[in-house]
C-alpha cells in the first residue's frame, strides 16, 4: 500500500496538481502512468522532514537555464525514500529550497527521473539502509551533487512559476509555499488510513470467525466468554465508527469542493491507522498462537501500520499541526449531518471547552498535558472522534432496514459512550458528570456492547471481505490446518 500511495497520490498526483503540461512532465507522467519507472516522493531529510525549513538545495543556473540540486549538509541527506533497488526505474518528487540569484524562494517540489534502465542520473549518490522488521522496501539515503534538472522540473501549479527569462514569480510569501504545495499529501494521508481502517476489519472478521469454533479445555466456547466479548464489541465499535469517517471523508475528497481537505486528512490518518493498530494488537493477542503465524495475515498487517503510522507524517506530527487550527476544529462538519444524539453532544461539549480554553491560554483544560502541543493533540483527538462518532450515527439515521438502523446505531452508541467513559475524570474535574451519570454510562455502554455481542456475525459479514486463505478465516480452522500439514483426520477408534 505504501508504494502504491507514494506513486498514485504522490508522484503521479503532485503533477497533475501542480504540473504545467511540459513534454518533461509528460513524459514522466506517461511512463508513471504505465508503470515503466515507480514513483516516489523525496522529502524527509535526516536532520527531520522539518517542512518549509528543509536544507536540500535547488539553484538556478541561467547559463544553462537548468537547475542544480544539491546536499549541502548531512543533515540535508533525503532518508527513508524507496529508490535503492538497482535495478528498478525510480520517477521522484524532490522537495528542495529553490534559490535564485541568492534569494531564497522557499521549498518546492522538482521532479527528477532518479534512475532509469540506464542506472541514476549524473550526480546522484543511494546507499540502502538496514532492514526494518516488517513491511519490507527499498529505503534508502539519497544525496545529490550539483544533479542538472530541466526548468520544466518545477511544480509550482499556476502560483508559483519560472518566466522565459529566469524570473521567478509567487503569489505566495516563501514560508507558506511549501505548505501549499504539499497539499497533494492529503491524498495519500487519507488512502493510507482506509487501508488501515480495512486490515482492521478483516483481522477483526478472522477472530470473531476463530472464537465461534476454539473451544479450550474448559468447554466453553471463546466466544462466549464475556472477556473476549467485551473485546469484540468494543474493536468492532471503533471500527466502524473510523471506517465510516473513512467512507465519508473520501467521498467529500471525490467532490473536490472543501477547502479543508488537508485538515480532514491530518484529523483522519492518526484515529483510523491509531485505532487499527490497537484493533490488530487486540486481535494479534486474542488469536493467541494463531495470531502470531504469518498465514493468518495479521503479524503482516501490523507491520503494515507501524510503516503507515510513520509515513507521510508521524501521527503525533499531523495532530499537533491540526490541532493548533484551534476553534476552526470545531466547526467543521460532516454533509449531511442530522441531529445528533446527547452523547456526541457531550463530546462536542468537551471538544469546544477544550478549544475555547487553548484561545485563551488555558492549555490545563486539555487534561493531562504539558503545553501547547499536547494540548492541540487532545484538541484534534477529541474533533476526530467526535466526526467519526457522528459519521456513524449518520449512516444509522439514513439507512430504512430496521435492523442495521439498530445495529449501527448501537455501535455509534457504544464508541461515543467508549470515549466518554475513558475521559471520564475531564468531565468530573469540568463538572459536566455525576458520580450517578457516571453510572449511568457505564450501564447504557453495556446495553449496547450486550447488542453487538449478540450480533457479531451478522456485522462482521458486512464488512464484505474477500475470501482470505489462512485458517484463521476458515470454517473449520482444525480441518484447514490438517490440510496444511496433509494429514488425514485420524480415524475413531472404540474402547
Amino acid at each position: 500500500m505504501l508504494v502504491l500511495t507514494g506513486h498514485f497520490d504522490l508522484a503521479v498526483g503532485a503533477i497533475l496538481a501542480l504540473g504545467n503540461d511540459s513534454p518533461y512532465q509528460q513524459e514522466c507522467l506517461a511512463e508513471l502512468d504505465t508503470g515503466a519507472t515507480i514513483g516516489v516522493l523525496m522529502l524527509t531529510e535526516l536532520g527531520g522532514t522539518n517542512g518549509a525549513d528543509q536544507q536540500t538545495t535547488t539553484r538556478w543556473d541561467p547559463t544553462t537555464e537548468t537547475f542544480l540540486l544539491n546536499t549541502p549538509s548531512a543533515t540535508a541527506v533525503k532518508i527513508m525514500p524507496n529508490v535503492a533497488d538497482a535495478t528498478e526505474p525510480k520517477t521522484a518528487i524532490v522537495t528542495a529550497r529553490l534559490l535564485i540569484d541568492g534569494q531564497d524562494e522557499g521549498v518546492l517540489p522538482f521532479l527528477l527521473r532518479l534512475r532509469t534502465r540506464d542506472g541514476l542520473a549524473d550526480g546522484i549518490e543511494v546507499v540502502r539502509l538496514p532492514d526494518k522488521v516488517s513491511a519490507p522496501m527499498d529505503h534508502a539515503m539519497v544525496r545529490f551533487n550539483d544533479v542538472r534538472l530541466p526548468r520544466e522540473a518545477l511544480l509550482g501549479g499556476d502560483w508559483a512559476r519560472l518566466s522565459p527569462d529566469g524570473r521567478f514569480a509567487c503569489v505566495l510569501p516563501p514560508r507558506k509555499r511549501f505548505h501549499r504545495a504539499i497539499n497533494v499529501l492529503g491524498n495519500g494521508r487519507l488512502d493510507l488510513a482506509n487501508a488501515a481502517v480495512a486490515s482492521a476489519r478483516a483481522a477483526l472478521a478472522g477472530l470473531v470467525n476463530y472464537t465461534r469454533q476454539r473451544r479450550p479445555g474448559s468447554g466453553v466456547l471463546m466466544a462466549d466468554r464475556d472477556a473476549v466479548q467485551r473485546d469484540l464489541a468494543t474493536a468492532l465499535a471503533a471500527v466502524y465508527a473510523t471506517s465510516s469517517l473513512g467512507l465519508c471523508l473520501r467521498e467529500l475528497r471525490a467532490t473536490g469542493t472543501d477547502r479543508d481537505h488537508a485538515v480532514w486528512s491530518m484529523l483522519a490518518k492518526p484515529l483510523l491507522s491509531n485505532t487499527a493498530h490497537q484493533v490488530l494488537m487486540m486481535c494479534r493477542q486474542r488469536a493467541a498462537a494463531q495470531g502470531a503465524l504469518r498465514i493468518n495475515h495479521i503479524v503482516d498487517w501490523i507491520g503494515n501500520l507501524e510503516a503507515i503510522i510513520t509515513a507521510e507524517g508521524e501521527n503525533q506530527i499531523m495532530q499537533v499541526t491540526a490541532g493548533k487550527q484551534g476553534e476552526r476544529l470545531t466547526a467543521l462538519e460532516l454533509p449531511h449531518t442530522r441531529e445528533t444524539p446527547w452523547y456526541i453532544e457531550t463530546l462536542t461539549e468537551r471538544e469546544h471547552t477544550i478549544a475555547a480554553d487553548v484561545r485563551n491560554g488555558d492549555y490545563r483544560s486539555a487534561g493531562s498535558v504539558l503545553g501547547p502541543d499536547s494540548a492541540a493533540i487532545e484538541l484534534a483527538t477529541a474533533t476526530a472522534e467526535r466526526l467519526a462518532a457522528t459519521a456513524l450515527s449518520t449512516a444509522a439515521l439514513n439507512t430504512d432496514d430496521p435492523t442495521a438502523k439498530e445495529l449501527t446505531t448501537a455501535a455509534a452508541a457504544a464508541y461515543a459512550l467508549e470515549r466518554i467513559h475513558a475521559r471520564g475524570t475531564w468531565y468530573v474535574a469540568h463538572s459536566r458528570m455525576s458520580p450517578g451519570q457516571a453510572a449511568s454510562l457505564t450501564t447504557e455502554l453495556n446495553r449496547h456492547h450486550a447488542v453487538l455481542t449478540a450480533h457479531l456475525p451478522t456485522m462482521v459479514a458486512a464488512f464484505d471481505i474477500p475470501r482470505l486463505s489462512g485458517p484463521l478465516f476458515a470454517t473449520d480452522y482444525i480441518q484447514a490446518w490438517q490440510d496444511y500439514a496433509g494429514w488425514r483426520a485420524p480415524a475413531s477408534t472404540e474402547h
